[in-house]
């Protein structure tokens, strides 16, 4: 056998070593080693497997070509791997357990672009005298994979009808993935009205936790969302949300300025904390350091954060007095919450 080598001396070179090398262990060994200083990798495995069909128990050749012993029996590292219960799946020694997942991911993937193809045409589709066919199919999806391409198209509408017929689906669908495209709307829609249509839909579903959501949004640096996560928990009417509410009553924040434009962006920065109302915010003019911004703190009142409380309290208004609300809620706890007489029966 002929092999290519980049270098034409160690060709001739090794073609004349090998038409002297014995057929024993030893001169198959010597050649192995002499190409193994030449990194001539094909030619070297050829004489290593030529000295184990001579000598299987040869254990530098076993070595060299990647044995190991195991419990006396030499084992390639491939036949270690599948006595541990491995499979060999795209390009990794993996448990079959894990193969499953990917394949089923892999699944997963491939019906989600599919449903992307799918969801395009139709709602290309709705344009044309085909509509009914589209409408008809978006009207009866039910496929949880089809969740992703809803989710992409509910981005890219720009009509507020096609928006709803997306919204329709995703709550036919119900799976966490199009709940979790519906709290999305609720917090960062700009149509009120799409707005209004994603909480209507997770009220009707009343998904687990989805208080939580709104109760951590309520932390959020700009104030639409804080005030549009205190609207969803005071319809979904979860009076655990009372006391989160009464922190969100007044918000500080800051505005940012650059000082180089002629124009500002605002970045809503939460600050304070100590006091019923958070300690003092940014203090002096407000220059960040090196005055490369102006940065001008102010106070919020969020007035849907009242609202909520107004209503999940059972009509209780202190305002935006949030020592007044916490007063009450205190009250309220100890009221409700049921006396423990520590005596001890059978004195």
């Amino acid at each position: 056998m002929r092999w290519a080598f980049s270098q034409e001396p160690e060709i001739a070179q090794y073609e004349r070593h090998l038409e002297r090398c014995p057929d024993t262990v030893e001169g198959h060994w010597q050649l192995a080693e002499w190409c193994r200083e030449r990194e001539l990798k094909g030619p070297r495995e050829s004489h290593l497997q030529r000295i184990l069909q001579l000598d299987p128990d040869h254990g530098p050749a076993r070595r060299a070509l990647g044995y190991s012993q195991l419990r006396g029996e030499w084992v390639t590292p491939n036949e270690i791997q599948q006595r541990r219960g491995y499979q060999r799946y795209a390009g990794r020694w993996r448990l079959p357990q894990e193969i499953e997942l990917l394949a089923a991911s892999q699944a997963a993937e491939q019906g989600q672009k599919r449903w992307l193809v799918q969801l395009v045409r139709w709602r290309e589709m709705l344009n044309t005298s085909a509509a009914r066919e589209a409408y008809d199919g978006f009207e009866t999806l039910r496929d949880p994979q089809a969740v992703q391409a809803l989710t992409i198209l509910l981005q890219r509408e720009p009509y507020r009808q096609i928006k709803r017929l997306y919204l329709d689906a995703l709550e036919r669908i119900g799976t966490s993935a199009a709940i979790e495209t519906l709290i999305v709307g609720t917090l960062q829609e700009p149509d009120e009205e799409i707005f209004h249509a994603c909480l209507e839909k997770i009220v009707r579903l009343q998904p687990p936790r989805v208080e939580k959501r709104y109760i951590a949004a309520l932390k959020d640096e700009n104030n639409v969302r804080v005030n549009r996560a205190a609207y969803a928990l005071g319809q979904l009417q979860d009076t655990s949300a009372i006391s989160p509410l009464i922190a969100a009553l007044i918000t500080r924040h800051c505005l940012v300025i650059p000082k180089t434009s002629d124009h500002y962006t605002a970045t809503f920065v939460r600050t304070g904390g100590g006091g019923p109302l958070g300690d003092a915010p940014l203090g002096g003019t407000g220059f960040s350091a090196g005055s490369e911004t102006q940065v001008i703190p102010y106070t919020e009142r969020n007035q849907e954060v009242l609202t909520a409380l107004i209503r999940l309290s059972g009509g209780m208004n202190f305002g935006f007095d949030q020592r007044a609300w916490q007063h009450w809620l205190d009250n309220e706890t100890k009221r409700t919450t049921p006396a423990v007489d520590a005596r001890r029966d059978g004195r």
